[in-house]
């Protein structure tokens, strides 16, 4: 989407902002490593010279290997690799089994790892922790304690404090066997992020100053919507989202040089009509277009939105949004792409959105895969044999290679005929059912008894300082 000399343009813009404009910072390990490197401080106010955010890019990992809890590597994050997650972070859950849309508990976020365990194209689980039914200060340990427990595969949490973060990285290390384990084959990421415009709230520089510290992958991710937290300019709002996910990078590269560091941000916009920050505008999904772009330019791993929609049920609306964004997603080579199943703004879990996005995933996957130009393949034998006029479904070829083709598991492919004679389920219908049944029927390997214990103490801890 962007030329060469677009993406300088838009990186010099970036730069240029970090050093005339600066970042808010009052974290004091953080300004002071800023300090110490020749940025310049004026109140909260911290400038950043282009020379020490050319030296994090340069000091900064270009590709992060990511593990499974078997210590299997699952995810190498870089260059045009593409995963895709869930998330979790939605006040309410669409409940696949009746319709419903009700406040989202503990027990949704296990099904949910459950679910995207059973799936093969969702990569990693999310635990973001917005449970009803159990304390707001502590609730993302409840939701990672569920994915660590049902699902294999990598977690991205959410932590919302440093304490947090610390319970997190505890209940992660006893699950793949110990800090060493971790540390040597990570399957956690840690999420922080900045305010936009400009803004490095404390909490947030504390998060990521500890998982610099150690080597944990961190996602420091802006998000920010144009005419409401960035200006309403593609390219500006780019440049934007640049110069704070970079500013992160500067300090998270003092602190530890060649700590993992995802770069990324996530460029919506204001629908005026609505006032909505939209999740499924073109805008959006250009915005985040536009970040992979510059990610590659940078040579860091990206963070990626896609599977999403502003669709407020399980609907075509739903199902349009999702497709288009997981098609720019792969197109431009997005990382670590994240959202898979997050609806109404963001305000809404579909279970049964995930399970369609697997199916968008197998579909794109195939439509992109690369084409085979052998002398088998091209079948100049074939024709020969078969000549002018003739057919070839009774060909031992087409034998060899019709399983080569992508059969759908959700779509329905049969003729008028077939489609009469069936039940004449309608697309959301066979999606619900098999949500309900991959929940219930999938049998993830789950961690020991003693293990699930030991992470379920943690988080009983935390819950027990709290009342205190």
């Amino acid at each position: 989407m962007l030329s060469d000399e677009e993406r300088e343009r838009i990186a010099g813009a970036a730069l240029g902002l970090l050093e005339r404009v600066g970042v808010q910072l009052t974290e004091p390990e953080a300004r002071e490593l800023l300090q110490g490197a020749g940025a310049r401080t004026e109140g909260e106010r911290v400038r950043v010279p282009e020379e020490l955010v050319e030296e994090a890019i340069k000091s900064a990992p270009s590709t992060i290997a990511i593990y499974d809890r078997d210590g299997e590597r699952a995810m190498e994050l870089g260059g045009r690799s593409v995963y895709f997650g869930a998330h979790t972070d939605a006040p309410d859950v669409l409940d696949p089994w009746t319709n419903e849309r009700r406040p989202c508990e503990e027990a949704d976020v296990g099904r949910h790892a459950v679910l995207i365990d059973a799936l093969d194209n969702i990569c990693y689980t999310t635990a973001s922790g917005m449970v009803s039914d159990r304390p707001a200060p502590i609730a993302d340990r409840v939701a990672l304690a569920q994915c660590l427990v049902a699902s294999r595969k990598p977690a991205l949490a959410m932590p919302v404090s440093n304490e947090g973060l610390i319970d997190c990285h505890e209940m992660a290390a006893l699950a793949v066997g110990g800090d060493d384990a971790l540390r040597d084959h990570p399957m956690l990421i840690v999420y922080s992020e900045p305010v936009s415009p400009l803004i490095h709230p404390d909490d947030s520089i504390r998060r990521l100053l500890y998982c610099a510290q150690n080597e944990i992958p961190l996602v420091y991710t802006p998000y920010a919507a144009m005419g409401a937290t960035a200006p309403m300019s593609p390219a500006a709002v780019t440049a934007q989202l640049c110069a704070e996910s970079l500013s992160a990078l500067v300090i998270h590269q003092l602190k530890r040089p060649g700590a993992p560091f995802v770069f990324g941000g996530m460029a919506s916009v204001m629908d005026m009509r609505t006032t909505i920050f939209s999740y499924g505008a073109p805008e959006f999904q250009r915005g985040n277009a536009l970040m992979a772009e510059m990610s590659h330019h940078f040579d860091l791993p990206n963070f990626g939105t896609a599977g999403t929609s502003d669709a407020q049920s399980f609907d075509g609306q739903a199902v349009l949004e999702a497709a288009s964004s997981c098609m720019m997603a792969q197109l431009v080579g997005a990382n670590l792409v994240h959202d898979v199943g997050l609806l109404g703004n963001a305000t809404v879990v579909m279970p049964a959105m995930i399970v369609v996005t697997d199916e968008i995933l197998a579909m794109l996957d195939h439509l992109f895969g690369e084409v085979d130009v052998s002398d088998e393949a091209l079948g100049l034998s074939v024709l020969e044999e078969v000549g002018v006029g003739g057919e070839f479904v009774t060909h031992s070829h087409t034998f060899d290679h019709f399983r080569d083709i992508w059969y759908p598991d959700l779509l329905f492919r049969a003729g008028a005929e077939a489609w009469a004679t069936s039940n004449q389920e309608a697309f959301q219908e066979r999606v619900n059912a098999r949500t309900c049944e991959l929940i219930d029927n999938h049998e993830p390997v789950r961690l020991p008894n003693d293990v699930s214990e030991a992470i379920q103490a943690i988080v009983v801890g935390a819950e027990a300082r709290l009342a205190n």
